[in-house]
C-alpha cells in the first residue's frame, strides 16, 4: 500500500526533537519543552495504528513482520550510542563508568523505564547525571509496541465487523489508562511518569487520531486551518510556559495530547511543513534525541552547562553525531540481520550486567574504590548496616504499617538515647549505635528518608510522614520518662532560614515541654556532583563549577545560623577536620551530600564527647 508522506508528522517530530533539546539544555522559553516526549507518543500511537488496523482491511497484517521492522528501526541507532558513550564515559569519566553501565543493561533491553522508577525520579537532580536517562522513553515505546498489536488482534474481528462498537471499547482503554496515571499520581508520580500502561493513553489517543481522520477530513479547509493553528498554539503555550510543578503527566496533560491527535487527525499541510531543513531534522529526529542528553550530561559534569556558548558546543555536537548515527546506521538495510541485532543487544545486557558485578579494581587500579563506591555503595551492606536499612530507618518507599516498632524498645537497665531525623541522621547510626554501646547507652533510631523529624511534616513521603506523626503523638509521650537525650540531624540547608526556624521551633519546644535534653547533629558538607566524581574531575582536570562557591557560603552561613542560634545544643562538624579521601582512595562521601562509614567514623570523637557531657 502506498501512503501520502506525512509532512505534518514530520513537522511534528522536528518540533519535538528541538522542544526537548532546548529544555534540556535549559533554554528559558523552553521550561515545558519535555512536551515533546508526549508528541512523539502520540505520533508512534497513530502511525502503529494506521500499520496495524490497515493491515486487518488489507487482510496483509503479519505480527513477526510488525516485530521485525520496529526492531530494524530502534535497535541498531540505540545500541551504537550505546556502545559509543560506553567509550566516552571509560575515558574521559571513570567514575561513573559502573553507573552508566547499570542504565546501559537496563537500556538495552528496553526495561529502563522500570529500573529508573525504582531507583529515581525523572525530574530528580540526581536523574539529571544519568546518560542514558531519556532511553525511558524507548522502553514505554517498546514494550507499547509489544503489547498493542496483540490486544488489536483480540480486537480485529470487532474491528472489522463492527467499527461502532470497536470504537467505544477502545475509547474505554484510553479510559482506563488515564484513569490509573491518575491514581497512581497520588501515591507516585514517578510510577505514572515512567510506567507502561499509564503512558498508553497518549499513544492510544494517536490510535484514535487514526480512528478519526476521516471524519475530520469532510470539514471545511477555513475550519481545518483554524483548529490546527488553535492547536498549535495551546501545545507552543505549554511547551514554553508549561507550570507543571514537577507533576507530569497530569489531567493538564490531556490537552496539549489531545491538540497533538488532532493536528495528526486533520492532516492539513502547510507550506512550512514542505521545508527541507524542517523534514532534514524531522528525519534526524530519532537520532537527535539519542545523542542530545548524554552530551549535556557530558557538560553538566565539566561544568560547561552554565554558558550559552558551551551549551551551543554541545548541541553541535549532538547534531554531528545525529547526522553521522542517521546516514552511517539508521539509513543501512538490516533486513537479513535481525537476529544479530537481537543477539546484539542481548550481549550487550549480558556484558553490561557482568561488569557491573566485578571490582571496579580490577581495571582500574588507582582509582577502583571511588569507581565502586560511587556506583554500589548506596545499595551495598556496608550502607545497610551503616543506616540500618529496611530496619530500623524507614524508606521514602515504604509504608510505616510496614515498620516494626519492636526497633524502638527501650532498655531499662541502661540510659537511652534517641537518635532522630531524616537520612542525615540515619548514616550515623552505625558509628553512634557503636559508641553509645561502648558507654553501655541504648540508641533509639527513629529515622526516615527526605522529612524532618516533626508532626505533619511537609514531605512528598506519605510513609515517613506517618512514621514521624506515631513518634510524636504516640510513642514519646508513652516512653519520655525512660529516655535521657535525643540527638536530632537532619540536611539543614535543604530548607529556607524560616522553614528551618520553624522547624527548630517545633523540636525545641516539643522536648522542653516533657524536659528532654536535645543535642543537633551539624550540617555536613554539600557538593553539586556525587563527591567521587567532583574529587576525580578537580584533581584530574582542575574543575571548578559555577555554583560550588556559592553552595559553600550557604552552607557556612547556615552552620554559623544553626550555632547562633541553637548555642551550645549544636554540635558543629564543619569545622572539624577530617580526611577526605582516605590513602586507598575511599571517599568520606557516596553521592553529593551523604557520608560513607569511613566519613561518619572520622566525626566519632566530637560527637561522643558532647553526648556524654550532655548525659552526665
Amino acid at each position: 500500500m502506498i501512503t501520502k508522506f506525512r509532512y505534518d508528522i514530520s513537522f511534528l517530530r522536528a518540533f519535538s526533537v528541538i522542544s526537548v533539546l532546548l529544555y534540556h539544555f535549559k533554554f528559558s522559553y523552553f521550561k515545558g519543552g519535555f512536551i515533546g516526549v508526549d508528541i512523539f507518543f502520540v505520533i508512534s500511537g497513530y502511525l502503529m495504528s494506521k500499520i496495524i488496523l490497515s493491515g486487518f482491511e488489507q487482510h496483509n497484517f503479519n505480527l513477526l513482520n510488525f516485530y521485525k521492522r520496529r526492531v530494524l528501526r530502534i535497535f541498531p541507532a540505540l545500541l551504537v550510542m550505546i556502545l559509543f558513550f560506553s567509550i566516552i564515559v571509560f575515558f574521559l569519566l571513570p567514575t561513573q563508568f559502573l553507573v552508566y553501565l547499570k542504565s546501559a543493561f537496563s537500556s538495552s533491553l528496553f526495561f529502563s523505564n522500570i529500573y529508573y522508577y525504582l531507583n529515581s525520579g525523572y525530574f530528580d537532580q540526581s536523574s539529571q547525571y544519568n546518560f542514558l536517562l531519556h532511553t525511558w522513553s524507548l522502553a514505554v515505546e517498546w514494550q507499547f509496541y509489544l503489547i498493542y498489536p496483540l490486544l488489536l488482534l483480540i480486537l480485529r474481528k470487532l474491528y472489522l465487523t463492527n467499527r461502532c462498537l470497536f470504537k467505544k471499547f477502545y475509547y474505554l482503554l484510553i479510559l482506563f489508562s488515564l484513569i490509573s496515571m491518575l491514581y497512581h499520581n497520588s501515591n507516585s508520580n514517578s510510577f505514572s511518569f515512567y510506567i507502561f500502561y499509564t503512558r498508553a493513553w497518549e499513544m492510544m489517543l494517536g490510535g484514535a487520531a487514526f480512528l478519526n481522520e476521516n471524519k475530520l477530513k469532510k470539514i471545511s479547509e477555513k475550519y481545518k486551518i483554524l483548529i490546527t493553528i488553535l492547536s498549535f498554539i495551546v501545545i507552543i503555550y505549554f511547551t514554553c510556559i508549561n507550570d507543571f510543578n514537577g507533576i507530569w503527566p497530569n489531567l493538564i496533560t490531556i490537552i496539549p495530547v489531545f491538540c497533538i491527535s488532532v493536528i495528526i487527525s486533520i492532516n492539513y499541510d502547510f507550506s512550512i511543513y514542505k521545508s527541507k531543513m524542517v523534514n532534514h531534522i524531522g528525519d534526524l529526529s530519532y537520532s537527535i534525541y539519542l545523542y542530545h542528553w548524554p552530551f549535556y550530561v557530558l557538560s553538566l559534569f565539566f561544568a560547561l552547562d552554565t554558558r550559552v556558548r558551551y551549551r551551543l558546543l554541545f548541541i553541535l555536537l549532538s547534531i554531528i553525531l545525529s547526522i553521522l548515527s542517521f546516514h552511517f546506521v539508521e539509513k543501512r538495510k538490516y533486513d537479513k540481520k535481525v537476529k544479530y541485532l537481537l543477539s546484539g543487544s542481548f550481549i550487550l545486557f549480558c556484558i553490561s550486567f557482568v561488569l557491573t558485578k566485578l571490582d571496579a579494581n580490577i581495571y582500574f587500579k588507582k582509582i577502583g574504590n571511588l569507581i565502586n563506591i560511587t556506583a554500589n555503595y548506596k545499595y551495598s551492606n556496608e550502607a545497610n548496616e551503616q543506616y540500618n536499612l529496611g530496619k530500623k530507618h524507614l524508606l521514602s518507599t515504604q509504608k510505616f504499617e510496614d515498620y516494626n516498632i519492636k526497633y524502638w524498645a527501650v532498655k531499662n537497665d541502661r540510659l537511652n538515647v534517641i537518635l532522630l531525623g531524616d537520612s542525615h541522621a540515619g548514616m550515623f547510626s552505625k558509628t553512634i549505635n557503636n559508641l553509645l554501646e561502648e558507654n553501655n547507652i541504648n540508641c533509639i533510631q527513629v529515622t526516615a528518608d527526605a522529612t524532618y523529624p516533626m508532626l505533619h511534616s511537609k514531605s512528598q513521603f506519605k510513609g515517613p510522614i506517618s512514621f514521624f506523626n506515631y513518634f510524636f503523638k504516640i510513642y514519646f509521650p508513652l516512653n519520655l520518662e525512660k529516655i535521657k537525650l535525643v540527638l536530632i540531624s537532619a540536611n539543614y540547608a535543604a530548607y529556607s532560614k524560616d522553614e528551618l526556624i520553624k522547624k527548630i521551633n517545633f523540636t525545641d519546644t516539643y522536648f522542653n515541654k516533657y524536659n528532654i535534653k536535645v543535642l543537633y547533629l551539624g550540617q555536613t558538607d554539600i557538593y553539586p556532583i556525587d563527591y567521587p566524581t567532583y574529587y576525580y574531575l578537580k584533581t584530574t582536570y582542575g574543575n571548578e563549577y559555577k555554583n560550588d562557591i556559592k553552595n559553600k557560603e550557604n552552607l557556612i552561613e547556615i552552620n554559623n545560623f544553626l550555632k547562633h542560634y541553637l548555642g551550645n545544643k549544636y554540635i558543629d562538624l564543619m569545622n572539624y577536620k577530617i580526611n577526605k579521601i582516605s590513602p586507598n582512595y575511599i571517599p568520606y562521601m557516596y553521592d553529593t551530600n551523604h557520608l560513607t562509614y569511613y566519613g561518619t567514623e572520622q566525626y566519632k570523637y566530637p560527637i561522643k564527647n558532647r553526648i556524654l557531657e550532655a548525659i552526665n
